[in-house]
């Protein structure tokens, strides 16, 4: 799997995570919502290239 794969799959797996946080701290809403869903895909794409980079060193 190439870089792009594991930041696209991190990517997903955080905005998952992120929705999960916030409705586990009883934000509910679309702008929340989008603000949880944004913040955990930008932090999952960049976890998911550097891992990537580890890999292919």
């Amino acid at each position: 799997m190439g870089e792009q794969g594991y930041r696209r799959v991190f990517a997903l797996s955080g905005l998952v995570l992120g929705l999960i946080l916030m409705w586990s701290l009883g934000f509910g809403g679309m702008i929340p919502g989008a603000i949880f869903g944004a913040a955990g895909s930008v932090a999952g794409g960049i976890l998911g290239e550097r891992l990537a980079a580890r890999r292919t060193r």
